[in-house]
């Protein structure tokens, strides 16, 4: 959603205390929802404009993720994967369409 929707329509007080809930939480859930918790700060980051340096300074905090991934998978490191994305594309840039 937060790569879809424009800033404005985007509960961002909530998606605040999202942020906060991963930095305290994160390495104390199971493998699944580690996953998803570091995929939620690279999108805020990448995404969300006015969220993008506390999703930046969660992802340096929370540091590396470590998950069990069956075969050659790998989780993305956050901060790197944020930089990534900011050399290709401006933060804050939507997609016209949501990314299956």
């Amino acid at each position: 959603m937060v790569a879809i929707k424009e800033d404005a329509d985007l509960d961002l007080a909530e998606i605040k205390s999202l942020l906060q809930r991963v930095a305290r939480s994160i390495h104390e859930q199971p493998n699944r929802v580690k996953y998803v918790m570091n995929g939620f700060v690279i999108a805020v980051a990448c995404f969300v404009e006015p969220l993008h340096k506390l999703a930046v300074e969660t992802a340096n905090g929370i540091g590396k993720v470590a998950v069990d991934l069956v075969g050659e998978c790998k989780i993305p490191f956050a901060p790197d994967y944020i930089k990534k994305f900011q050399a290709r594309s401006p933060i804050g840039k939507k997609r016209k369409s949501p990314k299956c």
